[in-house]
């Protein structure tokens, strides 16, 4: 099994906005002074993007299952390896099967899944590109790809926003003055990657963002910016085995307040992006022990073992200075369903 030890998840919440866009830090993510350059664009990439991968949904089981063409499933094949290097079967496929742990729910809602668990792995992990034996068993990409969305589904990471299950005007979830400041400072300036559950309402879709594209253009009085941004998302709409990266892309719509020295103070979604923007945003930052969340039998050794990869060097711990309130995420039953253990303000 995964180390033990008291598992400690890290989530900042914004509970002030001007903190983040009204002071000299950030203006250096921001990178623009909307006085000086009342109409522009910005384009950024990452150089290392995620993954597409499947995202193995609760009610198929095909994590322990197996699918038509490929009847020996991902964790049957990683009972047998650990069998074979331990002399004990670990159980993965006994867990993953047993409907009180709640990762196979035939009866579950149509949107639960490993999303966040892809997510995390498709970020923090090299993609496995080809078939690898081991042990004298061959683990296929969609064995190494399924077996990696299970290990991630608990993770370390930072999360950006709140929860919200309404179209509310005035409950944005995250609110976009926050959301471009996010893609800038990661995206630009640190060239990382984040997370979004792109759908505003109870169901959580999550996807990795590779890149935007955006515009803007200054009220006459350089009050307010309205922006046009177009966000690439990494794709799940894929098959179990499939290699490379496969992206959609959504555009938003919204306006940033300014203040007198050009620096942003608050936003708000725009009509047309008014019941379709993301939700929150999350960004994982190490692979954590297993939890209420992860299928406790897999071993991050004999995990990367299979995929013939080193296990990353965890993170060093938040800095206690970060904008925002750091603290210990309780968990949310609804979040639980869609794979993110995660509490909702």
């Amino acid at each position: 099994m995964k180390s033990t030890g008291k598992r400690l998840i890290i989530a900042v919440f914004m509970i002030s906005f001007c903190i983040f866009f009204a002071s000299p830090s950030v203006l250096l993510a921001q990178r623009v002074n909307f006085l000086n350059t009342p109409n522009g664009s910005d384009k950024v990439f990452l150089k290392t993007t995620p993954w597409s991968g499947y995202w193995w949904e609760r009610k198929g089981g095909y994590l322990f299952k197996g699918w038509n063409g490929h009847p020996e499933s991902p964790l049957t094949k990683y009972d047998k390896y650990v069998s074979s290097r331990s002399g004990k079967n670990p159980g993965a496929v006994a867990w993953e099967k047993d409907s009180k742990n709640k990762h196979y729910t035939p009866r579950g809602n149509a949107w639960g899944g490993h999303c966040n668990g892809w997510s995390a792995a498709s970020i923090l992990e090299p993609e496995p590109k080809a078939p690898r034996t081991v042990g004298g068993i061959t683990f296929t990409v969609a064995d190494q790809k399924g077996i990696l969305s299970e290990l991630y589904m608990d993770t370390y990471f930072e999360f950006y926003g709140t929860r919200s299950n309404s179209y509310d005007y005035v409950d944005q979830d995250i609110y976009p003055d926050l959301f471009h400041r996010l893609l800038v400072e990661n995206l630009k300036v640190k060239n990382r990657a984040i997370v979004a559950d792109i759908d505003p309402e109870k169901p959580v879709w999550n996807f990795p963002i590779t890149g935007y594209e955006t515009t803007w253009e200054a009220s006459y009085n350089k009050a307010r910016v309205y922006f046009t941004t177009k966000i690439y998302y990494i794709d799940d709409k894929v098959n179990a085995d499939f290699v490379g990266v496969k992206w959609f892309a959504k555009t938003y719509y919204y306006t940033l307040y300014l203040n007198e020295k050009g620096e942003v103070t608050g936003g708000i979604w725009n009509k047309s992006s008014k019941s379709s923007h993301p939700d929150f945003i999350w960004i994982p930052t190490a692979d954590a022990p297993a939890s209420i969340n992860e299928n406790p039998c897999l071993d991050t050794k004999f995990v990367h073992e299979i995929t013939g990869n080193p296990i990353p060097t965890p993170v060093p711990q938040p800095p206690t200075n970060a904008s925002g309130t750091i603290r210990t995420v309780r968990t949310n039953a609804v979040l639980i369903e869609a794979g993110v253990d995660i509490s909702a303000l």
